[in-house]
């Protein structure tokens, strides 16, 4: 079976519990709002596909949860993604005020990323 797409990005959305990342990736994927809130469970994803200057590119959208308990799961995924996400909800100062804390995963992620030696 032959490839329905010429690209593909795997995109990671980070932030505290129920700051929206679901509802984000809802509306982006399905065009749909949910208004109600379940928390997701370790990590879900989505993909959709665009076209952009007649090139197919499939956007694998990785949603995490924000509860602590999960966090050494949903650090296996920094790595692998080539573009991530940082939410926060604009009602709540204290989830703006994680963001730092959740750049600072994504940085400690990349830095173990194991680089062969040049010579």
């Amino acid at each position: 079976m032959a490839k329905q797409y010429d690209v593909l990005f795997r995109l990671l959305l980070i932030g505290d519990s129920g700051v929206g990342k679901t509802c984000l990736l809802c509306r982006f994927t399905d065009n749909e709002f949910h208004s109600s809130h379940i928390s997701t469970i370790g990590v879900d994803f989505k993909m959709k596909t665009i076209e952009v200057d007649g090139i197919k590119v499939r956007i694998q959208i990785w949603d995490t949860a924000g509860q602590e308990r999960y966090q050494t799961i949903t650090k296996q995924y920094y790595r692998r993604a080539q573009g991530i996400f940082l939410v926060y909800d604009i009602s709540s100062e204290r989830s703006y005020q994680h963001i730092m804390k959740w750049v600072s995963d994504v940085d400690e992620a990349s830095m173990a990323v194991s680089f062969p030696e040049m010579n």
